[in-house]
């Protein structure tokens, strides 16, 4: 029954995330990290799975950075931020309800406040700038 609670916890965590790399507001990182801890602990052949998804692999790059290290790349710290505020900016305007509004910017304000708190990867010679 464990097994199986961890198992659903991880096809719905990889659901979200992969919504959150089209839907403005909805992370994706954070879903993928909840996703390979509850695979981590339920079924190896789920986890293998997640990890060679191709529209998720710089999230489980990312989430494997940060399971390692406990750093985020200076480029996902600022994507995310523009993604977080312009979603909030997006939710503002198209949904005018004071609820939405405050719902929007909480997601915001919270990757805001994650993001300065974890500290930021040291760049490589092989990682890309922008």
């Amino acid at each position: 029954m464990k097994r199986g609670l961890f198992i659903l916890i991880g096809l719905v965590a990889t659901l979200l995330g992969i919504l959150g790399v089209w839907l403005p507001g909805v992370p994706t990182t954070i879903f993928i990290l909840i996703a390979m801890w509850a695979f981590s602990r339920s079924s190896h052949r789920l986890e293998i799975w997640i990890e060679k998804l191709p529209i998720l692999k710089q999230a489980i790059k990312e989430a494997k950075a940060f399971q390692g290290e406990g750093t985020v790349s200076i480029k996902s710290k600022i994507i995310s931020q523009l993604c977080a505020w312009l979603s909030f900016i997006l939710v503002a305007i198209a949904i005018p309800s004071p609820v939405a509004i405050m719902v929007a910017g909480g997601f915001a304000i919270s990757c805001t406040v994650f993001m300065w708190w974890v500290p930021t990867r040291e760049r490589t010679n092989k990682e890309i700038s922008f």
